[in-house]
């Protein structure tokens, strides 16, 4: 069995996990390090505060420590950390109704769908173009029900396949496929409501 080494760095995620589970709580620290600011970048969807935003940074990490057992080596280690991540931002926004950021940037005009729009707003390159961005997406999606806010988040913000979307809610793929369909209906609504414009 590989030791643990000052070089964890260079461990894999199995071989952290592996050690995480011999009782080496370092390597755990390693699987921290290495996708805190993804999660953190996740979770900020569901809240802005830095204090609720760190408690549900560590949730996560708490809950994914516990379920290690459960984790299947085939899959990648973050997109299942992702899922633990994304139950913990529900669980958060059924106990608390956020109140909608009251400022929109200035949005765009001229985009095709509702989707590319609120794509564009995920990828702006400068940090404070993209802070403001992050921003109004997630004012956006705020009028959505958690469950659509969610999947919209993963299928455009995240680039999650509709697949592992549907196995994460415990839907069929064509439940899944029908209701991103009417949540894209009604973001295309809400996106023309707040100023964007369709050919």
């Amino acid at each position: 069995m590989m030791a643990y080494s000052g070089q964890a760095n260079f461990l894999s995620d199995l071989e952290c996990v592996r050690l995480t589970q011999e009782g080496k709580l370092e390597a755990y620290d390693q699987i921290v390090a290495r996708y805190q600011s993804t999660m953190t970048a996740l979770l900020y969807r569901f809240a802005r505060d830095r204090t609720e935003l760190e408690d549900l940074v560590q949730e996560t990490f708490v809950r994914a420590w516990r379920a290690l057992p459960r984790w299947q080596p085939e899959k990648p280690l973050v997109h299942w950390l992702k899922r633990i991540a994304v139950n913990v931002g529900l669980e958060y926004c059924r106990k608390h109704q956020r109140s909608p950021f009251s400022k929109l940037v200035e949005p765009p005009t001229e985009e095709d769908h509702a989707e590319t729009a609120l794509e564009n707003l995920a990828s702006t390159d400068s940090t404070t173009d993209a802070s403001d961005a992050a921003d109004e997406a997630a004012y956006l999606l705020s009028y959505l029900e958690a469950e659509d806010r969610v999947l919209l988040s993963l299928l455009y913000l995240e680039q999650m396949p509709m697949q592992e979307i549907a196995e994460h809610f415990g839907w069929s793929r064509i439940k899944a496929k029908v209701r991103a369909f009417r949540a894209r209906k009604q973001l295309r609504t809400l996106l023309s409501h707040h100023g964007y414009t369709f050919p």
